[in-house]
């Protein structure tokens, strides 16, 4: 009888071993489920892969920063002991002591017969400024394609005497300014059209 009872203890035992480590198992199971799954905070996912942070969404979102306009390149212009141009160029127009500069001279290379300058598609251009004192300070020179070159002289309200020049062609118009300094004069370009296609225009052509 003894043995009986003790046979069933024996496997009362092993079952409540057994149901004890099936029960241990399942809960590690679970742990490991739970834990690989990402966690929700108050609606928001915390953990996860290809996620981004709030900050970095914001950042994101963010439009490009526009950069900072870089400053107009300048150009010093110094005193020359002879002109740029000799006899073989013609005069289109100048301007006797425009404003106290001097005299402000506009060339082509162009000829002129018959008191006519003949224009081909392209020619070169020099606008020069003459001190009367056997200084020449040579702003513009240069070569023109299916265009003309204007220039004015005007003085602003501070009293500066500036001299604008023109290039005006087919596919584009710039503006040059020259501004006299101490040492001769200071060019910038105030605007540039780029590459354009003028349709019409009321500069005058030159005769």
């Amino acid at each position: 009888m003894k043995k009986v009872f003790a046979a069933v203890g024996a496997v009362i035992l092993a079952c409540a071993l057994f149901a004890g480590g099936y029960i241990a198992g399942q809960k590690v199971q679970m742990s490991s489920i739970a834990s690989a799954t990402p966690r929700e905070t108050g609606g928001m996912v915390e953990e996860g892969e290809n996620i981004q942070s709030e900050e970095e969404e914001t950042e994101s979102s963010q439009p490009p920063k526009e950069e900072a306009p870089s400053e107009i390149e300048t150009r010093e212009i110094s005193a020359s002991s002879a002109s740029s141009a000799d006899e073989t160029w013609t005069v289109v127009d100048h301007a006797y002591n425009a404003a106290g500069l001097g005299t402000v001279t506009l060339y082509t290379s162009a000829q002129k017969s018959d008191g006519e300058i003949i224009w081909d598609d392209g020619q070169k251009w020099i606008v020069e400024v003459s001190d009367g004192n056997g200084e020449y300070f040579t702003l513009y020179d240069q070569y023109v394609s299916n265009g003309s070159v204007y220039y004015e002289v005007v003085q602003k309200d501070s009293g500066d005497m500036i001299i604008n020049v023109y290039t005006v062609t087919g596919t584009g118009t710039t503006i040059k300014q020259y501004t006299s300094s101490d040492t001769g004069y200071s060019e910038k370009t105030i605007y540039d059209s780029g590459a354009v296609n003028r349709l019409y225009s009321t500069f005058q052509s030159y005769r």
